[in-house]
């Protein structure tokens, strides 16, 4: 369990923050002889890091990425794919010197960037007319 928290909070410090902010409360609230809440933060940091550890361990993600366009048609470069899991490749470099990483932190996290909020509020169709307004008002100010 230590050597999946010591390759996953380097990556992900926000996680990593997360539960170093809950042990200081568990601390605080020890030192002032609160008990019951003591508890309850004590069990939120084991869910949280148990949470972590089961979503992370023994998982393998792969991605595709596409190279880059250049022009020529018969020396296209072919796309490449990269595993990534905690034990053997959680962080892979290229050939051009970048890092790439991958789990499900960034699957979340391209579910939620790709959730239109206004339209999952209000409804498709107000989303839609204020954009059509918002379109509108700003064909007039063109012409």
């Amino acid at each position: 369990m230590i050597e999946v928290f010591k390759v996953f909070y380097p990556t992900h410090y926000n996680f990593a923050a997360l539960s170093i902010l809950l042990v200081l409360l568990l601390i605080f609230l020890l030192s002032k002889k609160n008990y019951k809440w003591s508890i309850g933060v004590a069990v939120v940091l084991i869910v949280f890091n148990v949470f972590i550890y089961n979503r992370t361990e023994g998982k393998v993600w792969t991605i595709v990425i596409e190279p880059e366009e250049t022009g020529d048609a018969y020396n296209k470069p072919q796309p490449q794919e990269f595993s990534f899991s905690v034990h053997k490749n959680w962080k892979v470099t290229d050939e051009k010197g970048k890092e790439h990483h991958w789990c499900w932190v960034e699957n979340y996290w391209q579910k939620f960037a790709g959730l239109d909020l206004v339209s999952a509020i209000w409804g498709e169709n107000s989303s839609k007319k204020m954009m059509q307004a918002t379109e509108k008002r700003a064909g007039a100010d063109v012409q």
